[in-house]
């Protein structure tokens, strides 16, 4: 058991946190009804929002008096209800991180072991945990994790009308408009937006292109009309 992180507090001076973890994620299945067969036929699943939930314990609380666990408690509550959101990280799962993370569900106060323990049910509505991030600027792109992740490329233009990234399936993306040399065009996949130098330049994306997720292991990208370039991504865990 070790402290926790939850919408920018550090909970770690006042609980202890035990995470309860499910064995995988459940999918939530698309079918329609095939007319002459039994069940239904499956179109795909969905990856629905993940359940964390954490068993908090008040070690220090047995030494506490009534009105400095009473306050204890009350600061807990208010730092656990996060209307907005937040990141969540919790023991055992090193340096990954989960967003966009409201509680969903808590327990009692039980009073049976020390200054008392409780259950915190956390949603993970992106379900898919953020670990390391990573970049690379050569042309070999090695990709840790367990999910595919969505890159920001950052090319240095050289003088003409395009630049381009392109994958090893031939999905790519390209911009087309007069570039300078030095320009600093940046495309982001999870947005797919692209930049030059800061201003919006989506317009200029070919209506062919693909915005590309690079999925866990080893890829090989080709960039042209650029000097240089960097990808940057950041490690994604079911």
């Amino acid at each position: 058991m070790s402290g926790f992180f939850y919408a920018g507090r550090d909970f770690s001076p006042h609980v202890q946190a035990e995470l309860v973890e499910p064995a995988a994620h459940a999918l939530e299945p698309r079918a329609f009804s095939v007319s002459g067969r039994p069940g239904a036929m499956l179109l795909g699943s969905e990856l629905p929002p993940r359940e964390v939930r954490l068993l908090l314990h008040l070690d220090a609380g047995s030494q506490m008096t009534g009105l400095e666990l009473s306050r204890l408690r009350a600061l807990l509550r208010a730092w656990l209800c996060a209307p907005g959101g937040g990141d969540l990280s919790v023991p055992g799962e090193g340096s990954l991180t989960w967003r966009d993370v409201v509680v969903t569900g808590v327990s009692d106060w039980d009073s049976l072991f020390e200054g008392g323990s409780c259950a915190v049910d956390f949603t993970c509505y992106d379900p898919v945990a953020y670990g390391a991030g990573r970049s690379c600027t050569g042309t070999e792109v090695e990709v840790l994790g367990t999910w595919p992740t969505l890159p920001v490329v950052r090319l240095t233009a050289a003088a003409g009308s395009s630049v381009k990234v392109a994958d090893e399936d031939g999905r790519y993306v390209l911009v087309e408009r007069d570039l300078f040399a030095g320009d600093e065009v940046v495309m982001d996949f999870s947005a797919e937006s692209v930049t030059v130098d800061g201003e919006g330049a989506s317009a200029d994306v070919a209506v062919e292109s693909a915005f590309f997720s690079l999925s866990p292991g080893a890829h090989v990208l080709t960039f042209s009309g650029c000097s240089a370039h960097e990808v940057a991504w950041t490690e994604r865990w079911l």
